[in-house]
């Protein structure tokens, strides 16, 4: 860091402590602004690339169009700040506190959030591309609608009631976390590991599941309606009561999956595995079947009244009370 970089630094402080509070377009590049206190400083259009901005307090402030490009936020107090179009590209912003933050269009793309609160804070059309770590950040009730979270890494993080509509989050990781009550219809998940996730009571319609890894992820009253679930892994999943209408889960795997008291109605089933999967008194009216695997599966008291079951493997399935296409009951196994 040169002098005048030194005396840029100096001088705002010293400003801000005389009571002024704007610096828009202040030249701050790789400035040390470490543990300072400049909550509600305007600073939009700011340069603070390569900064040294570890445990600032910049609370209610406007970072607006800013360029954080490879700066340091760790442990930074952000709460209710303004990071608008701002690039944060590569930033470090572990254990940061960007609760009600605003993070519009902003660029975070290669950032680390890791451990991070993003409580009730605003993503809407943000980047967060190429690896974007979010590992336990804290996001609950957070509005990512239409962000582009491609690859980005949520493992075991919280996204309890987090909006997430029609966001683009193909391939990205929600290992082990936390989305109950999260909004994701329309939202691109295609690719993206989702195991042991608990997304109870979430928010899937027509979202895009295709290939996904959803192994042991718990759906249990989840809404999938005309979700597309091609190829989809969800083996040892929790669906129960979940709604799958119209659903498209064409070679998925289901094996030992819990289907018990779901709604598959007029849902596309065809070459699925649904070995030892647990289907009872599920709701299969006018579902395909063809060519699906029930080998073992439990189907008591299921309803399969116009299923379509040519070629369906389903001579050791458990079908006591269970329905028929035909409209007929099965008495015994």
């Amino acid at each position: 860091m040169n002098t005048s970089q030194l005396l840029i630094a100096s001088d705002l402080l010293d400003r801000y402590t005389e009571g002024e509070r704007n610096f828009q377009g202040a030249n701050l590049v790789k400035a040390n602004l470490s543990r300072v206190n400049l909550n509600r400083a305007n600073l939009s259009g700011a340069l603070l690339k390569k900064a040294n901005l570890t445990e600032i307090k910049l609370i209610r402030a406007n970072l607006s169009n800013v360029d954080l490009t490879k700066a340091n936020l760790a442990k930074a107090k952000l709460v209710d700040t303004n990071f608008s179009k701002s690039r944060l590209m590569q930033a470090i912003l572990i254990g940061a506190d960007l609760s009600g933050a605003i993070l519009s269009a902003a660029n975070l793309s290669g950032a680390d959030l890791s451990d991070a609160c993003l409580i009730s804070s605003s993503l809407i059309n943000a980047e967060l591309l190429s690896g974007t770590k979010l590992r336990s950040a804290n996001l609950t009730g957070a509005t990512l609608s239409r962000a582009n979270l491609t690859e980005a890494d949520f493992s075991q993080a919280t996204l309890t009631r987090a909006i997430l509509t029609q966001a683009e989050l193909s391939a990205a990781s929600f290992k082990e976390a936390i989305l109950i009550g999260a909004y994701l219809s329309r939202a691109n998940l295609s690719k993206a590991n989702l195991s042991g996730a608990d997304l109870t009571e979430a928010d899937l319609r027509y979202a895009n599941l295709a290939g996904a890894n959803l192994k042991g992820t718990n759906l249990e009253g989840a809404d999938l309606s005309e979700a597309n679930l091609t190829g989809a892994n969800l083996s040892k999943a929790n669906l129960q009561g979940a709604e799958l209408s119209k659903a498209n889960l064409q070679r998925a795997k289901l094996t030992h999956a819990n289907l018990s008291g779901t709604n598959l109605l007029k849902a596309n089933l065809c070459q699925a595995n649904l070995a030892k999967a647990n289907l009872f008194q599920a709701g299969l009216l006018l579902a395909c079947l063809k060519q699906a695997n029930l080998n073992k599966a439990n189907l008591k008291g299921a309803n399969l009244i116009g299923a379509n079951l040519q070629g369906a493997n389903l001579v050791t399935a458990y079908r006591e009370e269970a329905i028929m296409p035909n409209g007929s009951k099965c008495e015994e196994n």
